[in-house]
């Protein structure tokens, strides 16, 4: 073994832009013929091994923990919750499950499904030992129930998180309860400045003051979870038994996320009166296909997790490797003008983009030369479509540059012009320039590095070995 691979951890988080196919693949080749893909209770038991700031409490993980819901053979509502097993616990039964919503598209399909039938099995116990919950006796614990954010006591006896969470959750949460209460302690003594001289401002700060205060004591029961069903599937939303419909022959299914700790500002209504709360809480949810996946894969399939480590990111590597990445160029040809990047202190091209349109800040070849063109000018285009995106076409740049100009680079930040209360221009000053580059060799563009696995995977293993 390489002293290279040795700089790896057993167990990695795979993030892809292209979403779960592309995660999956790398993810399941990092496990390797005795690995797995990391389940609830094994974030939990990563979480537990190490403290808030580590990666386990702060990143979003997508795992293979599902969560079912639909009628049980007597009839009844019912939640199953199976860790690594069942329908959702293969790439193709993932598929499969969520295909009812992105196969659908007259996009009026949300969630996953599986048949009637695997959901009897699964309660049954055909696929192995699951946690089966009483929907409607759960739904009466709260007011709003999938909306609540759980104070320690509830976490402590809340079915359906115990569930999700697995073995360890009431080892978890009384971590969690001691992270919180040490994290109001230190808010306590922290004066929120007030940039925008709101009234009242004393007063709110002293309120705070008392909250964290308050929520910090040894005996105290501060809100540490938040327990969530699909957004665009609630559990209790559309019929008037008091749950979503539904339909014939299936049974919804999802597989479980759970977020990083955030700041959450909450209420809470106390006979009546509705508080407002700070609180560190961490969210525990249905997955939605649309949302990010960052698959964590396990090398031994025994082994319990005691660190995660993250997985290549395309843009970083290019960044800190570009000197390896370079691909060579059969027919060089001649710059055209063409927007300026930096990486460090090298220059470069970046790729064309087409039409009018944002550039696209991906490097392309690495500049030799470089000459100024007198002074940054004044630069303004038309505003179409969101403020925030500034888009234009080369054609507007080329009718104001330099007959020698192939480069150009805004110097300064981008400003709005309103007319009647409405962004109509973006403004900024350009510099112009006559440029060299080496057009023999470009940068491999992000979007082929992120599928290149092998080239990933061998400059994080040199950047952790270093």
């Amino acid at each position: 073994m390489t002293k290279e691979r040795k700089a790896l951890a057993h167990a990695m988080a795979f993030y892809h832009r292209d979403g779960l196919p592309a995660a999956w693949k790398q993810a399941i080749r990092f496990a390797g013929k005795g690995g797995r893909l990391a389940t609830m209770p094994d974030i939990v038991a990563a979480r537990l091994a190490t403290k808030p700031g580590a990666d386990p409490w702060e990143t979003y993980y997508t795992t293979l923990t599902a969560e079912y819901f639909g009628f049980s053979r007597q009839g009844n509502l019912i939640l199953i919750i199976a860790h690594g097993i069942g329908p959702m616990s293969t790439f193709d039964g993932i598929q499969k499950a969520y295909s009812w919503e992105y196969k659908d598209k007259d996009r009026n399909r949300n969630g996953g499904r599986i048949t009637h039938q695997e959901f009897l099995d699964l309660e049954a116990g055909k696929f192995g030992n699951v946690e089966i919950i009483d929907f409607e006796a759960y739904c009466r614990r709260y007011e709003y129930p999938f909306l609540q954010v759980l104070r320690s006591s509830q976490a402590m006896s809340d079915p359906v998180l115990k569930a999700r969470l697995g073995p360890l959750a009431e080892k978890y949460m009384l971590a969690h309860t001691a992270f919180a209460r040490q994290w109001h302690f230190d808010q306590s003594g922290v004066d929120p400045e007030n940039r925008y001289n709101l009234p009242n401002h004393e007063a709110h700060v002293q309120r705070l003051h008392n909250m964290h205060f308050a929520m910090s004591e040894p005996d105290s029961d501060p809100f540490i979870i938040e327990i969530r069903d699909a957004a665009n599937l609630c559990y209790t939303f559309g019929s008037e038994h008091g749950h979503r419909q539904i339909e014939k022959g299936y049974a919804f299914a999802h597989l479980i996320s759970t977020g990083s700790l955030m700041n959450l500002h909450h209420t809470e209504d106390v006979h009546g009166d509705r508080k407002g709360y700070v609180s560190l809480v961490l969210s525990v949810s249905c997955h939605e296909w649309g949302n990010g996946v960052r698959l964590v894969a396990i090398q031994d399939k025994g082994a319990r997790l005691s660190r995660i480590q993250t997985g290549p990111d395309a843009h970083e590597l290019l960044s800190k490797h570009w000197q390896e990445l370079f691909v060579p160029v059969k027919e060089p040809g001649t710059i055209g003008l063409c927007g300026l990047m930096k990486i460090g202190k090298q220059w470069f091209t970046q790729y064309p983009k087409k039409g009018e349109s944002m550039d696209t800040w991906e490097p392309e070849y690495a500049v030799t030369s470089m000459t100024k063109l007198g002074q940054p000018v004044f630069f303004r285009t038309k505003i179409c479509g969101y403020h925030m995106f500034v888009r234009f076409g080369l054609n507007e740049l080329k009718d104001m540059a330099p007959p020698q100009a192939n480069a150009y680079s805004f110097v300064g930040e981008w400003k709005i012009e309103m007319k009647d209360g409405n962004p109509e221009f973006h403004t900024n000053m350009v510099q112009f320039y006559r440029i060299e580059a080496d057009t023999t060799k470009r940068l491999i563009r992000t979007d082929k590095l992120c599928h290149d696995y092998d080239t990933m995977m061998k400059l994080l293993a040199k950047e952790k070995a270093a």
